[in-house]
């Protein structure tokens, strides 16, 4: 017979492990790839509290400014009744008449897209509240080498047919430094590739809910030339390392496209 102590342990390990599947999924539910022909990329949704109904996306300036196209293509996913999910392609506005829709950072590759209009499937966006400011940053202690999370789309690739995004997992390859005005990216340790742009990078925060840190915006290499009296060519050398805005920028983003007149 199990005494209580062991039996109290396992039930405070199943506790924590759901609590870490509740936060990520959480996280999964909100994020999905928004491309074109000529880009790839990862975007998230985001609700603001009431009396704000609206539903906004964030994901990288970069990504809609290289879409020439004045939509781009949204995969969101609807839900079986027996647990399966089917993909929905959805075309999304980013412009009209040639003139953006989305609301920029004035410094920082940071965007916000208020989406008008009903979505063709129900979603679940992640409330304001998680994305991290400079007190829940700080609140949360993290420091170089402190474990984090990043889902995407990397070179268009997708989890599965219903079109989810990749887990994966890395470290602060910096110290996610504060004030933001003084440091506003940091540094993440995972394999980088193009698609990863948009991607949130979260922890789990208070109560088991997803603390989003940032949100990836670029990827490190070393680039090497070689020339030859024939030839020349560069290889390129991925780092591993990817460029996180912190949390900060993009609740400023949301605010300002919030704001914005429509």
């Amino acid at each position: 017979m199990r005494s209580l102590p062991r039996i109290c342990l396992l039930l405070l390990l199943c506790a924590a492990q759901s609590r870490a599947s509740d936060f990520a999924s959480q996280m999964m539910e909100a994020t999905f790839k928004l491309f074109d022909p000529s880009s790839t990329a990862t975007c998230f949704l985001v609700s603001r509290a009431a009396p704000d109904n609206a539903l906004y996306l964030v994901t990288a300036a970069h990504v809609l400014e290289r879409i020439k196209a004045d939509s781009a293509v949204l995969v969101l996913r609807r839900p079986g009744e027996d647990g399966s999910y089917e993909r929905v392609d959805h075309k999304l506005p980013i412009r009209h008449e040639g003139k953006p829709l989305w609301v920029r950072h004035a410094k920082e590759d940071a965007a916000v897209l208020r989406i008008t209009g009903t979505l063709p499937t129900a979603s679940r966006p992640l409330p304001a509240s998680a994305l991290a400011d400079t007190a829940a940053l700080r609140s949360a202690q993290l420091h170089v080498c402190s474990p984090l999370f990043i889902l995407t789309f990397p070179e268009r690739f997708e989890a599965n047919h219903a079109g989810f995004p990749v887990a994966r997992q890395g470290i602060f390859a910096s110290p996610p430094l504060l004030p933001f005005a003084t440091h506003p990216t940091f540094l993440a340790d995972f394999t980088t590739f193009g698609g990863d742009s948009g991607g949130p990078v979260f922890v789990q925060g208070p109560q088991g809910a997803p603390l989003l840190v940032g949100m990836v915006t670029a990827q490190h290499r070393h680039d090497e030339k070689h020339t030859s009296v024939y030839e020349e060519r560069t290889v390129h050398h991925p780092l591993g390392l990817g460029t996180v805005l912190h949390g900060e920028a993009l609740r400023a983003t949301l605010d300002a496209a919030a704001t914005a007149e429509h």
